[in-house]
């Protein structure tokens, strides 16, 4: 298909970018009927392929962006492929359906509840409740080998994940059991099973003997999956994998939904498919089966299939040609990201019919590979020469330290702060190991295990007491000279009045209170929050820790409104009873620090220099795998199981293709228990004239006549909230919202804490009320064209979404009798009034005011006025009625037009939202309280275009002032303000 230049802006960055474009890359963008297939290696444009070819159907087609689904492996993912689609058309980049296969199948159950009565009447469970369920089901069911008898849990986290896996293949309870037997039929009948001759004639041959036994751990998991499965019918619950598994089987026996959902999406874009695994890939069939030759794209890259064990399998190619045979193949070679250096040790890893073709003109630079006595002058080198890149002018952030596991990064991460480089680690990390997390799980159990010695013992320890090492050692030994509890000793010191006071306050809270205000009292009292804003350096990134774990404990309270400490405490011996990861926040910003990471996670970056580190046999490559629990080979619809060593193989084929210009190789020679280590074989490979064997002796000697620094204070980074960069990345990730704009003129500070660093704060009874109002009202609305209204109906919807909330007994019964009440008179008052074609809680996602801001917001109702695009919008609240002068700003008692602006905003939303494709006529803002004199009330307004005009000056006024950071000495009017006062904690 021609590509013409038109002349407006999008068209014009559209083409610009096309035009840069190789042959290859432009017959993809092209291409855009019809499956194609495009196999493109590291650094060959994928996401600008991808991206542009989207910018082509808009351009092209008349085609709605909402048609379009492209699909891809991470969030991250998402964000790149957004981010440049924006770049290339505009606004309408946020209406196209850009999701991870979990996100889009978590959109499908949302939108069409009625269809998923399996998820919709349940509860989603954690990973901490999996294990607790299959704890339950191992230590009741019959099982020998997945019991052992000396430690008898042993097989719960290895169950878990090889349920998950079976999940991810799309494998039902009756289907695995299918594939044992067959399985095991097919040993029976296998030649040279047995022994024929010799001291083991007539016995099973070693190797059968362990496929054997394979089978039976297999055999044992079937019985644990039917159970865990039976389990979660009954409780009514559905664990994370069961998101894509259900919307598969609904769309394999809903044909009325799988058509809806064919004809929503007539474009269809999968990234990264070498990572897709059987049951995502059998969801894309089903979408694209609508038409013989449907408008499907892939791109990947089977090298690059490094996630085959999270279900992916190395067939994805082979199956898509199988379905599509006459599909238009196209193979993109020329990388415009490595020196041809970089591509060549590459691809002496990993041969293929074609080699990479380097584009871009670095220096041919040979791959450096330094072999260290031991791991800390490893790390030394690593640690000092980013240093002093750093003060020669070369951009942290072009900088990335690669490694083979999580675990790795600890000791360099301690180097790096000893010598003073700024770094964010980006690999999983262990977010109860985080010191702020800790000290409050040691505050937790001191409160939960009020008054015992071993809880209290460790809280004394705190440094946010500030107590004195010694004097508590002398405490903690004359109450057990005296033979006296210290609880009853703390108390009586007069020094430690301060510590009891605290302890014994938060323990009458965990008795009275609801968990999430016992936490968030915590949190503020403790010293922690205060700890926080005045150390400076990596206050952000504590920050987001300290929110990772407050959304853990209301993620506890989601699942369960009652929760107590008790409760908590619990859930938090699991994790540490089976090894669960609760993962750390990823980094707020990374915007000019190094980064760390595994090559699993660097996996689609780019960096100027990489250094690979430990790559030593057995650690890169050479290592064998305890698998407790592996399953059979024909899960994967594979005939044996794939070679372990060309999984590595791949992983650091991908590592290598980071880098722009340069790689830095290191190992050790003797590990920490003094065992001698060769290299890694795949640095073997790399061709000699490819690669520069360096001379350590220098290095080495300059760690020997330092290693002082180990115990050297750490050097405070310059990556503290006060960033610009940092600043900056958080409020284009993030987006405005009418309540952030209204929060920032309340006070600049409330808008920083609450929505861009997003501070863990309680909700208030008010506030729950309102978001099962709302939630009641969506839902109740959404039931426009199926059944009939009725009060009862409404008053149901609301007791659900009211469940839902983390409220005590007392209150709950209080909202729920007030809710009844205003609800039933609010819609005996209204019901004859409402229309039935709306659209509720009506998402966008991002218009673009400028390109660096993106305005973002939710609408609780769109009804329509005519059958074209007329709309009024209505925004529900939750409070007795307001006064039109009142919502207007124009009273003494009013909100500053909070309300009024928020009318305008969604005004401002709608003009820019795909081309005006709804015109707001007017706005309403509907009360579901009565008045003094219980009358249910509305107010309309009709926008104007100078009001539009005036919030947006107002818009770029603001947004100028935040990413400037010129609020970041000001302070609100309001006496007392709580946010202002933790800006005056803040270095």
């Amino acid at each position: 298909m021609a590509v013409k230049k038109a002349n407006n802006k999008d068209e014009d960055k559209f083409f610009e970018a096309y035009e840069r474009l190789n042959p290859k890359q432009k017959e993809a963008v092209d291409a855009i009927e019809g499956p194609v297939m495009v196999v493109a290696g590291p650094g060959t444009g994928k996401t600008q392929i991808l991206t542009l070819r989207i910018a082509n159907i808009l351009r092209q087609t008349d085609t709605a962006p909402a048609q379009i689904l492209a699909l891809t492996f991470t969030e991250s993912g998402v964000s790149s492929m957004r981010r440049r689609l924006a770049e290339l058309a505009g606004a309408r980049a946020y209406a196209v359906v850009i999701n991870t296969f979990h996100g889009f199948c978590n959109d499908i159950i949302k939108d069409y509840p009625e269809d998923f009565p399996r998820i919709i009447g349940s509860r989603h469970i954690s990973e901490v409740e999996q294990a607790e369920i299959l704890e339950k089901l191992i230590l009741t069911l019959p099982l020998k080998l997945l019991r052992p008898f000396g430690d008898p849990l042993l097989y719960v986290r290895p169950a878990l994940t090889a349920l998950n896996n079976l999940k991810r293949e799309g494998v039902t309870v009756e289907e695995f059991k299918k594939i044992l037997q067959a399985s095991k039929e097919g040993l029976d009948n296998t030649p040279d099973l047995i022994h024929a001759k010799g001291a083991h004639k007539g016995k099973l041959k070693s190797e059968y003997q362990k496929r054997y036994r394979e089978l039976e751990k297999n055999d044992e998991l079937a019985l644990i999956y039917e159970a865990y499965e039976q389990a979660l019918a009954t409780g009514k619950l559905y664990d994370y994998s069961d998101m894509i598994m259900e919307v598969l089987k609904t769309l394999q026996t809903n044909p009325d939904l799988l058509q809806i959902l064919q004809e929503e999406h007539q474009y269809l874009l999968v990234d990264e498919h070498q990572d897709t695994n059987n049951a995502q890939n059998k969801v894309i069939e089903l979408l694209a089966n609508f038409h013989h030759q449907p408008n499907l794209f892939v791109v990947g890259d089977e090298k690059q299939a490094i996630f085959r064990f999270q279900g992916a399998s190395l067939e994805n190619f082979r199956y898509f040609k199988n379905i599509y045979p006459e599909a238009k193949l196209i193979n993109l070679e020329d990388n415009y990201r490595s020196s041809q250096t970089i591509l060549d040790s590459a691809h002496s890893l990993l041969p293929g019919k074609t080699a990479l073709k380097a584009q871009a003109k670095y220096q041919a630079k040979p791959i450096k590979i330094l072999a260290f006595p031991n791991p800390e002058s490893e790390l030394y080198f690593v640690a000092t020469d980013i240093k002093n890149r750093i003060e020669s002018g070369k951009a942290p952030a072009e900088l990335a330290v690669l490694y083979r596991n999580n675990a790795d990064v600890f000791p360099l991460a301690r180097l790096l702060e000893k010598v003073g480089v700024p770094f964010a680690i980006e690999s999983d990390q262990d977010l109860l190991g985080q010191i702020d997390v800790r000290k409050l799980i040691i505050i937790i159990a001191a409160v939960e295990k009020f008054g015992q010695a071993e809880q209290l013992s460790a809280l004394l320890h705190l440094d946010l007491f500030n107590l004195d090492p010694l004097a508590i050692y002398q405490i903690i030994r004359e109450a057990k000279d005296q033979k006296i509890d210290l609880i009853d000793l703390v108390k009586s010191k007069p020094e430690l009045a301060p510590v009891y006071a605290k302890l014994s306050g938060w323990r009458q809270l965990a008795s009275n209170d609801d968990l999430l205000s016992l936490m968030e009292k915590i949190v503020r009292d403790s010293g922690v929050l205060e700890q926080i804003l005045t150390a400076g350096g990596d206050t952000g990134d504590r920050f987001a820790s300290l929110k990772r774990f407050y959304d853990e404990v209301a993620s506890l309270v989601e699942s369960n409104p009652a929760a107590t400490l008790t409760d908590l405490f619990n859930y938090l011996a699991t994790i540490k009873k089976h090894g669960l990861l609760i993962k750390r926040a990823k980094p707020l910003a990374r915007a000019g620090l190094v980064r760390l990471m595994t090559a699993h996670r660097a996996k689609g970056l780019e960096f100027g220099t990489v250094y690979i580190i430990g790559a030593e046999d057995g650690h890169w490559g050479g290592k064998r795998h305890r698998d407790l629990l592996k399953l059979i080979p024909a899960v994967y619809g594979l005939n044996e199981t794939d070679d372990q060593e060309a999984d590595e193989r791949r992983l650091f084929y991908v590592a290598l293709t980071r880098a722009k210009q340069e790689v830095i190789i290191t190992y050790h020679q003797v590990s920490e228990s003094g065992r001698d280590l060769v290299p890694s074989s795949f640095v073997a490979e790399i061709k000699p004239e490819l690669k520069a064997e360096l001379d350590t002796t220098r290095l080495h000697q300059q760690w020997e006549e330092d290693k002082a620094i180990i115990f050297a204070p750490v050097i405070k980074s310059s990556a503290s909230l006060r960033n610009q960069e940092f600043i900056k990345e958080l409020f284009l990730a993030q987006g405005l919202s009418v309540s952030a704009l209204n929060n920032y003129l309340t006070c600049p500070w409330q808008y920083f804490y609450r929505n861009l660093i997003r501070l863990p704060e309680t909700l208030s009874r008010p506030q729950l009320y309102g978001i099962a109002v709302h939630g009641a009202l969506a839902d109740f609305f959404n039931r426009a064209l199926e059944k009939e209204w009725s009060e009862q109906l409404l008053l149901d919807l609301f007791q659900a979404h009211l469940l839902k909330q983390p409220l005590n007994e007392t209150d709950f019964n209080d909202l729920l009798a007030k809710g009844k009440e205003s609800l039933a008179g609010w819609y005996t008052a209204n019901y004859e009034r409402w229309p039935r074609n709306v659209l509720t809680e009506f998402k966008i996602r991002g218009v673009l005011l400028t390109e660096d801001i993106r305005l973002t917001g939710v609408l609780d109702k769109i009804e329509f006025l005519t059958d074209g695009s007329e709309v009024k919008v209505v925004d529900y609240k939750t409070k007795q009625p307001m006064s039109r002068a009142a919502i207007q700003g124009e009273t003494q008692t009013d909100d500053d037009g909070n309300y009024y602006r928020q009318l305008v905003f969604y005004k401002l939303l709608l003009n820019r939202y795909e081309d005006k494709k709804y015109l707001m006529q007017s706005a309403e803002i509907d009360f579901t309280e009565a008045n003094q004199t219980s009358k249910y009330k509305q107010e309309s307004f009709v926008i104007t275009d100078e009001e539009v005009a005036e919030l947006e000056e107002l818009i770029k006024q603001s947004a100028g002032e935040i990413l400037s950071l010129a609020f970041w000495d000001k302070r609100c009017d309001q006496k007392d303000c709580p946010y202002c006062a933790l800006r005056e904690l803040m270095r």
